[in-house]
């Protein structure tokens, strides 16, 4: 008898969804219904059960009676999440949600925090012996100058980011030779310009330069790493390299699933050190000398796990595997695969 498995994935709107639902799908001996959630729902889907509108994850005691409530209704056995905001959310109510037998496989508020907050994630890594680079912590504009200068500024250029927060939205390159601020995306704040006309875009936009990271300017090769961990143990680790005509880009523009020992080896050992549960997504750069250092982490799944799934590795099969107490299956890519998102019809 098939098992039946109901499903609810927050952020539904995300651009990508369409492969992570094919994922969960595709799971044979099991009778799976999906159903979303997200705070603006832009379209509805209809290869889903349904859909709902759920508060913003800021408001948290009406997001989390909502979601109780819906989890109740539609008998919900997992949740994933979709953004940061609602790991942190989920870490720090997970007994009570677990009280109520709605599982999500996230490790407990201290780690997921850490994770989120880049200053605490370095610290954390560099006591494991753990290498994440150069780096240092931001709280005024006297504090970049020494910062920037220390890392090679302006002879080489320097990333400037806030603590706290995902992808590309306040990243900041420095670079001398860029005069007048230019901006590197049309719908969020992410740019490139010298120190001058930073100080001068953040001032008319009243940012204050504080709570940032500054670090060094990878401009080799990046890769997202999509996993999942099972108290601090890797069950499935999957590098994509990054395939961007913009570095910044909020979306995935295509990618390469490999076996890159030395991303899976070093992730690995983050997990470990975190003792990190559940599924988790990494962005590693490789430095001038060949080496990874770690740019961000989260304790949930990557926005576009479904190019893995695409290359054959389908990483929510093994999260459901793992809840029903049913043999998972140890993933690292065996070959070698480009995807490249396209515009696509589907029959509805």
């Amino acid at each position: 008898m098939k098992k039946k498995i109901n499903i609810l994935i927050t952020c539904i709107s995300g651009k990508y969804v369409y492969d992570l639902i094919n994922s969960i799908y595709s799971i044979k001996n099991m009778k799976i219904n999906i159903f979303g959630a997200d705070s603006n729902p832009k379209s509805k889907i209809s290869y889903i059960k349904k859909i709902y509108k759920i508060p913003r994850p800021n408001k948290e005691r009406l997001y989390l009676k909502k979601i109780i409530l819906l989890c109740k209704k539609e008998k919900i056995n997992i949740i994933f999440p979709g953004s940061e905001a609602e790991t942190v959310l989920f870490s720090k109510n997970k007994n009570i949600l677990k009280k109520k037998n709605i599982n999500i496989l996230i490790s407990d508020y201290k780690i997921v925090a850490s994770l989120i907050d880049k200053r605490k994630m370095f610290e954390f890594l560099e006591k494991k012996k753990v290498r994440v680079g150069m780096w240092s912590s931001v709280s005024s504009l006297k504090d970049l100058k020494t910062s920037a200068r220390k890392l090679g500024y302006p002879l080489t250029k320097v990333v400037l980011k806030p603590r706290k927060g995902a992808g590309s939205r306040g990243v900041i390159i420095l670079d001398k030779k860029i005069k007048k601020f230019k901006f590197l995306l049309e719908n969020r704040f992410c740019g490139t310009g010298d120190i001058i006309s930073v100080q001068k875009e953040f001032k008319k936009r009243k940012i204050t330069f504080d709570k940032l990271i500054c670090m060094p300017f990878y401009g080799g090769h990046t890769y997202d790493v999509d996993c999942f961990a099972i108290n601090g143990e890797s069950i499935v680790v999957i590098p994509r390299l990054r395939q961007y005509e913009n570095p910044l880009s909020e979306y995935n523009q295509g990618c390469i699933v490999e076996k890159n020992l030395k991303v899976i080896n070093y992730v690995k050992k983050i997990i470990e050190a975190f003792k990190i549960h559940g599924p988790c997504d990494f962005d590693v750069a490789i430095d001038d000398l060949g080496n990874p250092k770690l740019l961000d982490s989260s304790n949930r799944m990557s926005g576009s796990v479904g190019a893995s799934y695409v290359a054959g590795y389908n990483l929510p099969e093994q999260i459901i595997r793992y809840v029903y107490g049913l043999k998972t299956k140890k993933i690292t890519p065996n070959k070698k695969m480009r995807i490249v998102p396209v515009n696509k019809f589907v029959s509805l």
